[in-house]
Protein backbone atom coordinates (compact mmCIF):
# COMPACT_ATOMS: atom_id res chain seq x y z
CA UNK A 1 0.00 0.00 0.00
CA UNK A 2 1.00 3.59 -0.23
CA UNK A 3 0.09 7.11 0.57
CA UNK A 4 -1.55 9.07 -2.11
CA UNK A 5 -3.41 12.41 -2.56
CA UNK A 6 -6.62 12.51 -5.12
CA UNK A 7 -7.66 16.18 -6.04
CA UNK A 8 -10.90 16.18 -7.84
CA UNK A 9 -12.03 19.06 -9.62
CA UNK A 10 -15.71 20.64 -10.40
CA UNK A 11 -15.52 20.19 -14.19
CA UNK A 12 -16.12 16.32 -15.17
CA UNK A 13 -13.42 17.42 -18.24
CA UNK A 14 -10.50 17.51 -16.38
CA UNK A 15 -9.59 14.28 -15.15
CA UNK A 16 -8.55 14.00 -11.34
CA UNK A 17 -5.21 14.50 -10.43
CA UNK A 18 -3.32 12.17 -8.31
CA UNK A 19 0.36 12.79 -6.10
CA UNK A 20 1.90 9.87 -4.78
CA UNK A 21 3.45 10.63 -1.61
CA UNK A 22 5.02 7.73 0.17
CA UNK A 23 4.98 3.69 0.84
CA UNK A 24 3.56 2.51 3.51
CA UNK A 25 6.72 2.12 4.94
CA UNK A 26 8.22 5.06 4.16
CA UNK A 27 5.63 6.82 5.46
CA UNK A 28 5.58 5.10 9.03
CA UNK A 29 9.37 4.99 8.85
CA UNK A 30 9.99 8.38 7.61
CA UNK A 31 6.64 10.73 7.66
CA UNK A 32 4.87 10.05 10.37
CA UNK A 33 7.84 9.81 13.09
CA UNK A 34 8.70 13.37 11.59
CA UNK A 35 5.25 14.57 11.46
CA UNK A 36 4.42 13.34 15.47
CA UNK A 37 8.00 14.94 16.62
CA UNK A 38 6.85 18.45 14.96
CA UNK A 39 3.44 18.26 16.28
CA UNK A 40 1.49 18.20 12.94
CA UNK A 41 -2.07 17.66 12.60
CA UNK A 42 -2.84 16.62 8.81
CA UNK A 43 0.52 14.44 8.13
CA UNK A 44 -0.45 11.92 10.60
CA UNK A 45 -4.54 11.17 9.84
CA UNK A 46 -3.28 10.32 6.16
CA UNK A 47 -3.44 6.90 6.74
CA UNK A 48 -6.82 7.50 7.57
CA UNK A 49 -7.99 8.77 4.34
CA UNK A 50 -9.19 12.50 5.12
CA UNK A 51 -10.47 15.09 3.03
CA UNK A 52 -9.05 18.29 3.20
CA UNK A 53 -11.19 21.09 2.33
CA UNK A 54 -9.89 23.47 -0.01
CA UNK A 55 -9.81 26.43 2.42
CA UNK A 56 -7.36 24.27 4.22
CA UNK A 57 -4.89 23.52 1.47
CA UNK A 58 -2.49 26.65 2.96
CA UNK A 59 -2.12 24.22 6.65
CA UNK A 60 -1.41 21.28 4.59
CA UNK A 61 0.89 22.82 2.40
CA UNK A 62 2.70 24.70 5.75
CA UNK A 63 3.07 21.06 6.92
CA UNK A 64 4.93 20.02 4.02
CA UNK A 65 6.95 22.68 4.19
CA UNK A 66 7.57 21.79 7.70
CA UNK A 67 8.52 18.30 7.20
CA UNK A 68 10.87 19.10 4.46
CA UNK A 69 12.22 21.14 6.65
CA UNK A 70 12.73 18.98 9.81
CA UNK A 71 14.06 16.04 7.30
CA UNK A 72 16.64 18.58 4.99
CA UNK A 73 19.43 17.93 7.51
CA UNK A 74 20.38 14.28 6.32
CA UNK A 75 21.75 13.52 2.96
CA UNK A 76 20.06 10.08 3.11
CA UNK A 77 16.66 12.08 2.49
CA UNK A 78 17.60 14.22 -1.13
CA UNK A 79 15.81 12.22 -2.89
CA UNK A 80 12.72 12.20 -0.33
CA UNK A 81 13.25 15.97 -0.37
CA UNK A 82 12.64 16.16 -4.37
CA UNK A 83 10.04 14.50 -3.87
CA UNK A 84 8.22 16.74 -1.24
CA UNK A 85 9.15 19.56 -3.51
CA UNK A 86 7.46 18.09 -6.45
CA UNK A 87 4.54 17.98 -4.13
CA UNK A 88 4.71 21.56 -3.13
CA UNK A 89 4.84 22.46 -6.56
CA UNK A 90 1.64 20.40 -8.05
CA UNK A 91 -0.16 21.36 -5.11
CA UNK A 92 0.81 24.62 -5.63
CA UNK A 93 -0.45 25.59 -8.70
CA UNK A 94 -3.94 24.19 -8.03
CA UNK A 95 -6.25 26.83 -9.09
CA UNK A 96 -8.81 25.98 -5.81
CA UNK A 97 -11.46 27.73 -7.44
CA UNK A 98 -11.64 24.39 -9.57
CA UNK A 99 -11.08 22.14 -6.83
CA UNK A 100 -14.22 20.53 -5.38
CA UNK A 101 -12.14 17.71 -3.13
CA UNK A 102 -8.61 16.85 -2.19
CA UNK A 103 -8.94 13.42 -0.17
CA UNK A 104 -5.41 11.67 0.92
CA UNK A 105 -4.99 8.19 1.83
Amino acid sequence: MSVAILVKFKSTDQAPLYIPVATQGEYHGVWLSAAEKLGLKWVPLFEDGPVVDVSDLPSLLDEFRQLRKALAGSPTNALLLEHIDSILEQLGQLNLTEVSKIVIG
